[in-house]
């Protein structure tokens, strides 16, 4: 198995592979739940950023005025910061999901990972891993403020973790993708026809009402209450 959660791996991936690319959705995808959940006034986190164009179209084309990018990867942390060093409104940083000291309790209005918990979850020491980075992303949340998680993941793998009673988030999931209407038609949608939500996941019957999906992708939307904690035990809110 890819040594997922080590720097090397990553290093020597960007360095064979650096060209800009975007895991799951793109800016055009995700927009309409970026502008539904995330203003673009917002001090915004992006963990495992990569060689994204998600944070660039973000402020181009979305007006976005913040945003942080951090990566466990200095090679891509490196690269990224001088293919955006005409934007301002972009920062780049080597940092670790799973721990960030670096930032202040409730520090950002925002967190957004496009498929490092995937990555995470797929490395060993998975389940350790995944709830070191889900505290990290909890602790560096104002209250209020939202992690977006997307995923290929369904519900029945990832709401175990994100409905811990420890984080104080109120789960709200999206479903994208082109086939869906016959398998959502029972669920109420708000926005473009190939997004289907917000569901309010506290109420699903199943977590297993999305399996089996084909070409879908998850957003989980994780709105921090005013007072959660980690799974540690030790208190999330701000300082």
């Amino acid at each position: 198995m890819p040594a997922y959660g080590e720097a090397a791996y990553w290093d020597q991936r960007y360095q064979r592979e650096p060209t800009c690319f975007d895991w799951y959705q793109g800016f055009s995808g995700l927009e309409p739940v970026l502008k539904q959940h995330v203003p673009t006034t917002s001090n915004i986190l992006h963990v495992g950023a990569g060689t994204s164009q998600l944070q660039a179209d973000m402020v181009q084309r979305g007006g976005y005025q913040s945003i942080l990018n951090t990566d466990i990867s200095s090679v891509v942390v490196q690269h990224m910061q001088e293919l955006h060093k005409s934007i301002p409104q972009l920062q780049y940083r080597v940092g670790d999901a799973r721990s960030m000291p670096e930032f202040k309790n409730g520090a950002f209005d925002a967190v957004i990972d496009k498929g490092t918990l995937d990555a995470v979850l797929c490395g060993e020491h998975a389940g350790d891993n995944a709830t070191s980075m889900l505290d990290e992303c909890s602790r560096v949340l104002r209250p209020g403020g939202v992690l977006m998680v997307v995923t290929y993941g369904e519900p029945c793998s990832r709401l175990p973790l994100l409905l811990q009673p420890c984080y104080g988030w109120h789960v709200e999931l999206y479903v994208m993708g082109s086939q869906l209407q016959q398998h959502l038609k029972s669920f109420p949608t708000q926005l473009a026809p190939i997004i289907h939500g917000p569901i309010d996941a506290h109420m699903l019957e199943s977590y297993d009402a999305f399996s089996g999906l084909d070409h879908a992708h998850f957003v989980y939307v994780c709105t921090k209450h005013a007072r959660g904690t980690s799974s540690n035990g030790s208190s999330s809110t701000a300082v």
